[in-house]
């Protein structure tokens, strides 16, 4: 039934083609032709489509061919549409001839097939098509399984390297592609590898990157990852972009990460940035398609990056890291860019600046860290606008660092500093911003400085430079991650407030159980316990400072920072009123109201005349009692009242 379903399309095909060779030949121009091709082909291919054998389908094609020859009689030899037709119809002839084997080409079949080609190529010699040549070639050949040179190589056997190019040389690179996927689609692997490889090494055929990608697969497949290494070691990165795509709707994920992953890892070596940007891409889109857990991808980008010899490469990994990870991976970004400015590679100027820039970008609510990024960008580029960056951040208070708030660990964030204030030409930690200003102009180039030294010096660009919002960002985020904070703070002394309460309870009985003056000191400090809840201050002078100072115009702020909190004003200590007394120097002490007011002076006085009182008390009764002896005693005399009269103004009038 198959059969008798063939000759019917036979004939079909026959009438079709007769009928279309009846309405064209009698018109010899070119644009006829260019319409006979496109409905030859047509017709060809929509009966060549019902069947999925090679023999019915070579049928086919023979009929075809036979009637091509026949009208290319009325086209002239140079037209452009009749060669490609001819091209197209010697490679579907090879790729159908390639599942037969030599013994096949002596049976009927193909020996009426082989004796049709020859005689449509007599006919067709004079447009010397190469396609159809070398397919009439093969056929005088017995075969196109024949050739001895092709048989050794498909079975791995030792050729010596100049017969094994002289076949890759007489064959046409296409017809080698034929083969290798013809192979591939038998399942003999193996046998497509040697040929790819054969094909790889040579001059003319290795330009289709299609044998490296077979050979590449084979070796990821038979677990040759040394080799594997070796050969993509001079692939530049488009076309490893190039063999990756086209072997996505052939080959697994897995394999095509593998063999990503190895590309990624010879560029790096390499310091080769040519495509580098897409690879990783694509990269991280298979591990995406994989499932790759967080913390498994950053581990193989770390991997990785041990092998990187270009500072600029940690770029592409960093975009790449932050839209797959989010902020899990700001740490590992940041940790890329200190270990790209603590390593020895060569970095120039602009690559310095891009990596501070980034480290700023990702650590945005890092006031120290930001500061340090803009000097050393300053410090390479000595400009007025990277001048005012730095201006504008240290005009900023002191931010407390809260290890809670950042994105990065502490021993992450002291690293990082560390590697960048070793690059620092000074440190203005405890500067004012006069002392900041003279040191930055003192580096900057003299033609700089007296184009913009009016604008720098009156700081009228300030306010117009904040009104952008880019130098205030920072400080917003940084208010953002305070009330994060602040919340995490209200929840934990919620957790605890009953804890916190019982032991203040303790606290106040005891207080109460001493004094009633300590018990209302008691209470009083727990209202101010309790109002205190919120997130701990550096300084209560500092905040008054700050809080003073919102009000001033940028140009009138000053910049508090810790050197300022240690030279507190000095409190004046006054000499105790007592010593004063006790040395007999009170009368010269005016009585002018001073610091202490009113109410110390009338207390000193009411002091001193009950001091005065006490004294004459005890003077005149030492009096009496001396009296009442010596009247007692014999002998004794009493002392005249002119005497006592004396001692008493004398006691009056003592201190």
């Amino acid at each position: 039934m198959a059969e008798g379903s063939s000759v019917s399309d036979s004939e079909g095909l026959e009438k079709r083609l007769e009928s279309l060779l009846s309405r064209y030949s009698s018109d010899e121009s070119g644009a006829d032709s260019e319409l006979f091709c496109a409905d030859f082909c047509k017709v060809v291919e929509e009966y060549a489509s019902h069947w999925h054998v090679p023999l019915p389908q070579l049928r086919i094609l023979e009929i075809a061919l036979r009637h091509f020859s026949r009208a290319s009689a009325f086209f002239p030899t140079s037209c452009e549409h009749v060669h490609r037709t001819i091209s197209s119809i010697a490679l579907s002839v090879f790729e159908l001839l390639l599942f037969f084997d030599q013994k096949d080409f002596n049976e009927e079949p193909l020996k009426q097939f082989t004796a049709t080609f020859q005689e449509c190529h007599s006919v067709l010699a004079k447009h010397e098509n190469v396609f159809l040549l070398q397919v009439e070639r093969l056929l005088q050949d017995g075969g196109l399984w024949t050739s001895p040179a092709l048989q050794a190589i498909v079975s791995a056997s030792s050729l010596p390297q100049n017969e094994v190019d002289g076949y890759i040389s007489s064959e046409l690179p296409v017809f080698l592609d034929l083969r290798v996927r013809y192979l591939s689609s038998c399942g003999r692997g193996g046998e497509a590898a040697a040929l790819a490889k054969c094909c790889v090494r040579h001059p003319t055929a290795g330009q289709l990157l299609f044998f490296l990608q077979v050979y590449l697969s084979w070796l990821l497949k038979t677990a040759q990852h040394d080799r594997l290494y070796k050969e993509v070691a001079d692939i530049n990165g488009k076309d490893a972009l190039h063999i990756i795509c086209s072997l996505e709707c052939e080959e697994t994920d897995e394999l095509l990460l593998a063999l990503s992953t190895a590309f990624l890892s010879q560029q790096l070596q390499r310091g080769d940035m040519y495509y580098l940007c897409e690879l990783v891409l694509v990269w991280t889109n298979l591990h995406r398609r994989l499932n790759t857990s967080k913390q498994t991808l950053l581990d193989a980008c770390h991997q990785l990056m041990l092998s990187a010899t270009n500072v600029k490469s940690i770029f592409p990994f960093i975009r790449a890291i932050l839209q797959e990870v989010g902020e899990d991976g700001v740490q590992f970004c940041v940790e890329l860019c200190a270990n790209a400015l603590r390593s020895r590679l060569p970095c120039d100027v602009l690559t310095k600046t891009f990596i501070y820039k980034t480290i700023a970008v990702l650590l945005p609510s890092d006031l120290e860290v930001c500061r340090a990024c803009a000097l050393l960008i300053f410090f390479l580029e000595r400009t007025v606008e990277s001048y005012k960056m730095v201006y504008l951040l240290y005009m900023h208070p002191d931010q407390e660092y809260h290890v809670d708030d950042s994105p990065i660990g502490n021993n992450v964030r002291f690293e990082t500093l560390q590697v960048l204030k070793k690059d620092l030409y000074f440190d203005p930690e405890f500067w004012n911003l006069i002392a900041l200003r003279t040191s930055c102009l003192q580096l900057m180039s003299e033609k700089v400085v007296s184009a913009a030294l009016e604008e720098i010096m009156e700081d009228k660009w300030i306010s117009k430079y904040c009104t952008r919002g880019s130098a205030l960002r920072s400080v917003c985020q940084r208010e953002a991650a305070g009330k994060k904070r602040r919340r995490k703070e209200d929840r934990f002394c919620k957790r605890d407030s009953n804890t916190a309460s019982k032991r203040f309870k303790v606290d106040t009985e005891k207080m109460r159980l001493n004094n009633h003056a300590l018990r209302r000191r008691g209470n009083q400090g727990s209202q101010a316990l309790r109002e205190s809840s919120g997130p701990l201050r550096r300084s209560f002078w500092q905040l008054d400072r700050i809080h003073g100072s919102l009000t001033l115009r940028f140009d009138e702020h000053r910049r508090t920072t810790r050197f300022s909190e240690r030279n507190l004003p000095k409190r004046k200590i006054k000499k105790p009123k007592w010593l004063l007394e006790d040395s007999g120097t009170l009368e010269n002490v005016p009585l002018k109201i001073k610091r202490n007011g009113l109410k110390q002076q009338k207390l000193l006085r009411s002091c001193v005349m009950k001091r005065s009182q006490t004294v004459s008390d005890q003077e005149q009764c030492q009096t009496q009692t001396a009296s009442k002896h010596s009247s007692e005693g014999k002998g004794e005399q009493r002392l005249p009242k002119r005497v006592l009269l004396g001692l008493c103004e004398t006691s009056s009038n003592h201190p």
